[in-house]
């Protein structure tokens, strides 16, 4: 065996430069766009853009606003760790806004005087965030606490919408990039282990062509005008040998002892065919695989490369059943036996 030849096959068989290229810009992409996520979602909008927050007014929706805060109540609703508060602004309107507890400790003089019985306001603390919709959940919570008769107190009272100063105009860009970041990841991933395993059955053939002092001839042969290229030449069979470059597998057609197809199905639905050939001492290698698309292998590859070999070793068991599943088990023992004899 020469190195050229054991590079020439994993150059066929492997993972190519362009899938490990994709892979890393998959993670680079991944990384920036986490570090762009987070970034964005710890930041606050420009109060310079801010409108001041009316809270009957449909307009709000979506637009970055203010208040100004005289008075803070404790809080009058909550949910896990989110807490809703009722809130004084400095024209005397009442409004919910809901707010981290970290945010309602630097409200703490506006809520001494929430509970205080001075009338005359003090100055105000702007705080900003993002309209939200009152639920009727919430608005039934309000209610109970302020004893109000209905929800429609409430909206007289509070308006339609809460402000969410735990919101900003950059969360929902925030969330787009996040979730590209997150597919970005899976997708590199799945590439990973995809590549990984075609490179893991291509050493693994490899080795096993080594032992058979196959991996000269093979690589001649890979490349040689007389090989037949099946489907857009994801497989090739030669004189001797089998290639199949997405699954990265090369068996010599002389160590095939079994040739059936596989369907692997998920929920009822197929999902991917093989076919597969059971070894002297390797069991299961998928040596093609069917592809969609204009000229990609169908079935009636399966059926073609089946027939060549049956032609060229007439002992070939073809095809799957129980009893050819046996038969093969103990011919496989019979082929490792000789193996670990020989050595």
């Amino acid at each position: 065996m020469t190195t050229t030849s054991a590079k020439t096959l994993r150059n066929y068989l492997g993972s190519s430069p362009r899938m490990r290229l994709l892979g890393l810009g998959l993670l680079i992409l991944a990384i920036a766009a986490f570090v762009a996520g987070i970034t964005l979602a710890g930041k606050q909008g420009d109060p310079s853009k801010a409108v001041e927050f009316y809270p009957a007014e449909d307009e709000m929706k979506g637009r970055y606003a203010y208040i100004d805060v005289v008075g803070i109540s404790d809080y009058v609703a909550s949910r896990d760790t989110e807490k809703w508060y009722a809130v004084i602004d400095r024209d005397g309107y009442g409004n919910i806004v809901k707010m981290s507890a970290s945010q309602f400790m630097i409200l703490k003089k506006h809520n001494d005087w929430w509970y205080s019985d001075e009338e005359d306001f003090i100055d105000p603390t702007r705080i900003y965030g993002m309209p939200n919709k009152i639920s009727d959940e919430l608005a039934d919570v309000i209610a109970d606490v302020f004893d109000y008769e209905s929800r429609s107190d409430v909206a007289d009272v509070f308006g339609k919408f809460y402000l969410d100063t735990t919101e900003s105009p950059h969360d929902m860009i925030s969330g787009i990039i996040l979730f590209i970041a997150f597919a970005a990841l899976l997708a590199d991933i799945f590439l990973f282990i995809t590549n990984a395993s075609r490179n893991g059955s291509a050493r693994r053939c490899i080795r096993r062509l080594n032992d058979l002092g196959l991996t000269d001839l093979a690589a001649e042969q890979l490349e040689s005008p007389l090989t037949e290229a099946i489907g857009k030449d994801t497989t090739r069979l030669s004189q001797d040998f089998i290639f199949c470059r997405p699954l990265g597998t090369v068996m010599a057609l002389s160590d095939i002892i079994w040739l059936y197809g596989h369907v692997q199905r998920y929920n009822g639905i197929v999902v991917s065919q093989t076919l597969r050939a059971g070894g002297r001492t390797m069991k299961a290698v998928p040596v093609c695989q069917t592809e969609k698309g204009k000229d990609g292998i169908g079935t009636e590859a399966f059926s073609h490369i089946m027939e060549v070999l049956s032609q060229r070793d007439p002992d070939l068991m073809l095809g799957y059943s129980p009893e050819q599943q046996k038969l093969y088990n103990e011919k496989f023992k019979e082929e490792k036996a000789k193996a670990r004899a020989a050595k």
